[in-house]
């Protein structure tokens, strides 16, 4: 679960970026006076899409990145899984676009892999 104190940092760190949008944009739109919605529309949406996906990231991760579970057993056969990491992975959603990082917990029997909260999926699949 994120502390009070880590939900104040990122979301300063949101607003900051934020700001930094606006800033951006405000600066091209006075350098390109004749330019059209479309045009427009064209510099503000890959910028909004980092935004959103980084407060995806920030909502997903609410509740932790699955690193502190523990006692966590395989849904197959029962056996401990093992802690393999946190892998980064690119995530493409209709908000925009992110990098999550969680942690991951592998069954060396199954062949099954886990990330907290989710339940165990097969090797391979998506």
């Amino acid at each position: 679960m994120v502390s009070e104190q880590q939900k104040a940092k990122e979301k300063a760190r949101l607003q900051a970026q934020f700001e930094q949008m606006w800033e951006e944009l405000w600066q091209w739109r006075k350098e390109h006076p004749e330019a059209k919605l479309d045009e427009i529309v064209q510099q503000v949406t890959p910028r909004q899409r980092a935004l959103m996906g980084e407060l995806v990231v920030q909502l997903a991760k609410q509740a932790g990145s699955g690193v502190s579970v523990v006692g966590l057993v395989c849904e197959g056969c029962g056996e401990p899984l093992v802690y393999k990491g946190e892998p980064k992975r690119d995530v493409i959603h209709l908000e925009g676009e992110a990098e999550l990082s969680r942690a991951y917990y592998y069954c060396d029997r199954c062949e099954a892999g886990l990330f907290p909260p989710g339940s165990t999926t097969g090797v391979g699949q998506t």
